[in-house]
């Protein structure tokens, strides 16, 4: 695996981990905002009020998405590693009934019993009758993996395109006006000027002043929608990979039934080995970032 193009650093995960907070945020924030209203309403002024969007549910569902995203690449790694082990051993056992015959003996004289694969307790299709049934066996199984990589792919873009939802969503309620009758304080200023309201986030003001924290928190809420489309795109572009190299490791496997001889169906292997133990090396790589 090529560490410099695909690797995730800690400060990537802190983005990851306060864009989940950030979202699990929001409601709370959203929900102190008609306390505003009323507060700027008992206060004399105009009420205002803020229409409801339904953009903002998204943030709840890709609060869930990414939260549950470490269990399913977790699932994926343990599913991976099984399939790798399998043909990890089919091909030690090619490279022994080869020591035991020659590198010429014909691929469709080999009792595929011999083989620890054969005594399998479940099939992605049927029992298998010679050694290329086999081998589409374990090519039946890393399409699995690799339609299971495709869904984590479309989880990433689909949580990545929503967050430009919710990002206008946000920014637009921050800068709405809080009451009717005047430009300012803003809804974000309104919400720092009562702790009941403020919204709950990790950064260090520089000021008590309602205004300067509302605009350091907008601030620093924009700079992190920027950083988490960064480590999405990161992602994904790794998860792409991941996946374009499982199927190569899938039409190796369908090009290895072709082997009349021993000796090319080793030669085969050894080459969709490398590719396996890439693909296993770059789960565990994602799968040990998102961890928790």
């Amino acid at each position: 695996m090529n560490v410099l193009a695909y690797e995730f650093t800690v400060a990537q995960r802190r983005v990851l981990d306060r864009y989940i907070r950030f979202l699990g945020s929001l409601p709370a924030t959203f929900n102190a905002i008609p306390m505003v209203f009323e507060r700027r309403r008992r206060s004399g002024h105009q009420l205002a009020v803020l229409a409801r969007d339904s953009r903002l549910e998204n943030a709840r569902f890709n609060q869930r998405y990414l939260e549950a995203f470490w269990g399913r690449t977790q699932a994926l790694k343990v599913l991976g590693a099984g399939y790798v082990a399998d043909l990890q051993t089919f091909t030690r056992e090619t490279l022994e009934i080869t020591g035991r015959t020659s590198r010429n003996e014909p691929v469709s004289q080999v009792d595929f019993r011999v083989y620890s694969l054969s005594r399998s307790p479940t099939w992605k299709l049927f029992p298998p009758q010679d050694v290329s049934d086999l081998l589409h066996e374990l090519a039946l199984r890393f399409f699995e993996l690799r339609a299971q990589t495709r869904q984590l792919k479309y989880t990433v873009v689909e949580v990545y395109e929503e967050s430009f939802g919710v990002k206008s969503v946000f920014v637009s309620a921050m800068d709405h006006r809080s009451c009717l009758c005047h430009a300012t304080p803003t809804v974000a200023q309104e919400l720092f000027a009562d702790a009941a309201t403020t919204p709950v986030w990790d950064i260090a003001y520089s000021s008590r002043e309602p205004a300067v924290r509302a605009a350091e928190y907008k601030a620093d809420i924009v700079e992190l929608f920027n950083g988490w489309g960064q480590v999405n795109t990161q992602k994904g572009l790794f998860i792409e990979a991941l996946y374009q190299r499982l199927d190569g490791v899938c039409n190796q496997l369908l090009q290895a039934k072709s082997a009349t001889k021993l000796g090319e169906l080793n030669f085969k292997l050894a080459a969709i080995i490398d590719g396996a133990d890439e693909c296993l090396a770059m789960l565990s790589h994602l799968e040990a970032w998102l961890r928790r």
